[in-house]
């Protein structure tokens, strides 16, 4: 897969397959900048330390039996599986899954403007590793 519109990315939260609900999806992994310059140096040099990720979820608000309000809201304070492909094919080198644990710390249950569309995002910080897997 090359170049691509994001039309047919596929998110699911603890197994369930949440992408219709979805209208953004950003996962952030990110690594410490540790600085190790010496002395006699005139630049300074660094190393990757410990990483970190966190994933922002825009969601169409949803309140109906079964809906996103009824997932989210009794995951507060729990941990959840998160899985992020880039289309809905066939997992591969071209179209890797992205999993994680990330914490369920923050919910708006209510985002609206009058006359717009009832959205809201979350951000949740990763919970240990994040993986890659194209098969």
């Amino acid at each position: 897969m090359a170049k691509f519109v994001a039309t047919t990315v596929t998110t699911t939260i603890n197994g369930v397959d949440y992408s219709s609900s979805l209208a953004q999806v950003e996962l952030s992994i990110e690594s410490d900048d540790v600085e190790t310059t010496a002395f006699g140096s005139d630049w300074r040099t660094r190393i990757g330390g410990l990483k970190q990720a966190s994933i922002t979820l825009s969601f169409h608000s949803d309140f109906g039996a079964g809906a996103i309000d009824s997932v989210l809201y009794p995951l507060m304070s729990s941990l959840a599986t998160v899985v992020i492909k880039p289309t809905s094919g066939t997992v591969s080198a071209t179209n890797p899954t992205y999993t994680g644990t990330f914490l369920v710390n923050s919910y708006s249950p209510i985002a609206a403007s009058v006359g717009d569309l009832a959205t809201f995002d979350v951000t949740w910080p990763a919970s240990g590793t994040v993986t890659r897997a194209t098969a």
